[in-house]
């Protein structure tokens, strides 16, 4: 982002942008002040997720800035995303969606196929002879945070079913629920995921990071397209990319996919339409696009999108937008969600619970959340 607003700089020397460094939640916080003490920057970025608590006055209507051109754009899928109160508050540098990542020399040495079609079943089939030719080897593993969209898709593709619905309700029943966690359980007994009192010593390191996947131990994981470019660069060997796993029989495919940060202009700023201007060459412009390459998802330009093929994660984010659910539901996304979903997976693999017990507990834990939401 740095190198794009220099380039701009240079072709508009009446332009200076100051470019602020935040953590996502540290930026969550600061934006949620800022709405409110009406000290918005010109241009802010923010997650869809955010939109049902932000404050859509504060923001401009994007579709009335002549400097930004919509034309090669999939504006549609903008609006679902980023509309509030008929007015788009927001858009998105790139396109994200859930896949596969995985070592290309782990699976060469189990003579494994390329995965690009495999659901479950292969997975654990798959898993489970990788572990008995080597013990010390597991084909799949899951970082913490991956946990939830893994439950979460699983009861999609099952039951059709949300465990929170748009609306705020239980969507899910006892039983999803108790399904998921068998299945989780499927995993550790087969061999395919390492066993919990292993698996957890490095749940919170990304791939690249991670000893187990850097020395070929452990041979593939569940990424969120934005996050492969970094997986591929520092990873010391081959990385290859699949879609997320999916059955035939599946009653909703339930894939993640969504929008990266979204870019908001302030109503209050006196420089809308040269910020809408910058968005505009972030978004379209041919050399800025090759400077932010996929760090940002695959991007809107549709036109800019079709000229790389070379491109592993473009692939993924397809796949993942042409799977997805019919229904975004941003309820599944809120934190506690999230973390009930990894305390019960993780009760459930360590065994202090059966897949029985878990969801006996987490639905009445799910109701709780519910009620506060409604």
């Amino acid at each position: 982002m740095e190198k794009a607003a220099s380039l701009y700089e240079d072709r508009n020397k009446d332009v200076s942008i100051i470019l602020e460094d935040y953590s996502y939640s540290e930026w969550q916080q600061n934006l949620m002040v800022a709405m409110r003490e009406n000290t918005l920057p010109d241009i802010t970025a923010f997650d869809y997720k955010w939109t049902g608590w932000i404050d859509s006055s504060k923001l401009t209507d994007l579709r009335k800035l002549e400097t930004l051109d919509f034309s090669n754009m999939e504006t549609s899928f903008i609006e679902n995303y980023s509309g509030s109160n008929e007015k788009l508050i927001g858009i998105p540098l790139g396109l994200n969606g859930l896949g596969l990542v995985y070592s290309v020399p782990f699976l060469s040495r189990f003579s494994l196929s390329d995965p690009s079609g495999w659901d479950w079943e292969d997975i654990i089939e798959n898993g489970e002879r990788v572990h008995r030719e080597d013990p010390d080897c597991y084909l799949f593993f899951v970082p913490d945070a991956q946990w939830h969209y893994i439950i979460r898709t699983h009861i999609l593709q099952h039951s059709g079913h949300h465990i929170l619905s748009s609306d705020g309700s239980v969507g899910c029943t006892r039983e999803d629920l108790e399904d998921s966690f068998a299945f989780v359980l499927r995993l550790v007994e087969t061999g395919t995921v390492p066993p919990f009192g292993l698996g957890v010593l490095y749940e919170n390191w990304l791939p690249q990071t991670n000893e187990m996947w850097r020395t070929c131990r452990w041979g593939m994981t569940t990424a969120s397209s934005s996050t492969v470019p970094d997986i591929i660069i520092y990873s010391p060997f081959a990385v290859g990319t699949a879609p997320y796993p999916v059955s035939e029989s599946a009653i909703d495919k339930g894939v993640y996919a969504a929008p990266t940060m979204l870019l908001g202009i302030s109503e209050a700023s006196e420089h809308k339409e040269e910020a809408a201007a910058f968005i505009n060459f972030l978004e379209n412009d041919r050399e800025a696009a090759a400077i932010i390459s996929d760090s940002c998802g695959m991007p809107l330009n549709k036109q800019i999108a079709a000229e790389d093929e070379e491109s592993l994660i473009y692939p993924v984010v397809i796949s993942a937008f042409q799977n997805a659910s019919d229904e975004s539901n941003p309820y599944e996304m809120e934190a506690e969600l999230q973390e009930l979903i990894s305390e019960y997976v993780h009760l459930v693999g360590f065994g202090m619970l059966t897949p029985e017990e878990a969801a006996a507990e987490m639905i009445i834990r799910v109701e709780d959340i519910s009620d506060s939401l409604m």
